[in-house]
């Protein structure tokens, strides 16, 4: 089919280049159709090596240099077929000697009439209108094609990233909150169950729930408050962990797994055993359609300050400008001596907010 459709455009080509010279070089068909195929034949060479040889070699690795030689050489192609043509026209006495289009180059020869500066001058023109519009209309789609793939590519990456990060729910914290159940059961704690449900919970929506591009809210704040629940169990009451959550009723969707790396990084960095009151605060909120997310963490002055830039934010970063945008959202970090802290601001999908909205209640967990 793709070749079919290649021998149907270069054959309008051919038709529209004979209408042209039907107009300009006497009544002769031979003649038309001779500076109609011999401008095909350079056109269609033309046209695959640029697209054979210079788009993906020369161009896609940035060999600049080669690029405008592989061009410079297309129209040598073109200059010399031409040459030739007009020598094979001169030979028979196709046309006449007034013809100054012809006889101008091959009254000056190969080297002046073809080669030098002086043929590139009058050849010029004629090949930027005869050949370079194939090449024009292959180089935009090598463009398209290129953009398509490469946004495709930065998709499957950002998919790879999304996996990963589900993967980073991480072994650290796997196995601390493990080895907490470990004592609770033993010693018969009535937390017990309550802590496993907690941790499938969890884990069924990292592996299973959240591969669509949209969540509803109810169940990304679900996952959180499961997450901080590991947490406290984890740190205990050596840090003060304050969550609240969103005002009844509020909904709305939104891309899974955006508060999960800043809300990590706040408990692995934000906990410092050189302080006397370790605390972390979480908090979330639905009005005319956005939602506002904030955490803080307590920071000690002595720690080395930490890099805006992470792997996890980085990732949040590329996902919001990816799935939402730029007027969507805000997303600001700040960093102070004694304290970190995130806020994103983010239109929802399918909002809706409390008819009658009264503030959330701020929970305390601790033990």
């Amino acid at each position: 089919m793709r070749v079919a459709v290649h021998v149907a455009l270069w054959v309008l080509y051919a038709l529209y280049w004979h209408s042209v010279y039907a107009g300009g070089f006497g009544k002769d068909p031979l003649i038309h159709w001779g500076f109609a195929l011999k401008d095909t034949v350079a056109a269609i060479v033309g046209f695959y090596f640029f697209s054979g040889v210079v788009l993906p070699r020369l161009l896609l690795r940035r060999r600049w240099l080669l690029t405008v030689l592989g061009v410079v050489a297309i129209y040598y192609t073109w200059a010399l077929i031409s040459y030739s043509f007009f020598l094979l026209v001169d030979a028979y006495a196709l046309v006449p000697k007034t013809q100054s289009y012809v006889y101008r180059i091959l009254d000056k020869g190969l080297w002046t009439g073809v080669l030098s500066w002086y043929g590139v001058s009058i050849g010029l023109f004629d090949f930027s209108v005869i050949i370079m519009p194939p090449l024009l209309v292959r180089f935009i789609q090598f463009l398209l094609v290129s953009s398509n793939r490469s946004l495709r590519l930065q998709r499957e990456s950002l998919n790879l990233e999304i996996n990963f990060l589900k993967a980073q729910v991480n072994p650290h914290f796997l196995f601390n909150t493990l080895n907490n159940l470990y004592t609770l059961v033993i010693k018969q704690d009535e937390r017990a169950p309550a802590i496993v449900r907690h941790l499938a919970d969890l884990m069924h929506y990292t592996v299973y729930e959240s591969n669509a591009p949209l969540m509803p809210l109810a169940k990304e704040t679900a996952f959180l408050e499961s997450y901080l629940e590991l947490e406290r169990l984890r740190y205990g009451p050596k840090v003060r962990i304050a969550y609240r959550p969103p005002a009844p009723g509020a909904t709305g969707e939104l891309a899974p797994l955006l508060f999960f790396p800043f809300v990590e990084n706040a408990f692995k960095h934000g906990i410092d055993s050189s302080l006397d009151d370790s605390w972390v605060e979480i908090e979330l909120a639905v009005a005319q359609g956005q939602l506002h997310f904030a955490v803080r963490n307590s920071y000690s002055p002595s720690a080395p300050r930490r890099e805006v830039g992470g792997v996890g934010i980085a990732n949040v970063r590329k996902r919001l400008a990816l799935h939402y945008a730029p007027s969507d959202y805000h997303l600001a970090i700040t960093q102070t001596a004694e304290a970190y802290e995130v806020t994103l601001t983010l239109r929802l999908a399918n909002a809706t907010s409390p008819l009658c909205p009264s503030p959330a209640s701020t929970v305390l967990l601790h033990d």
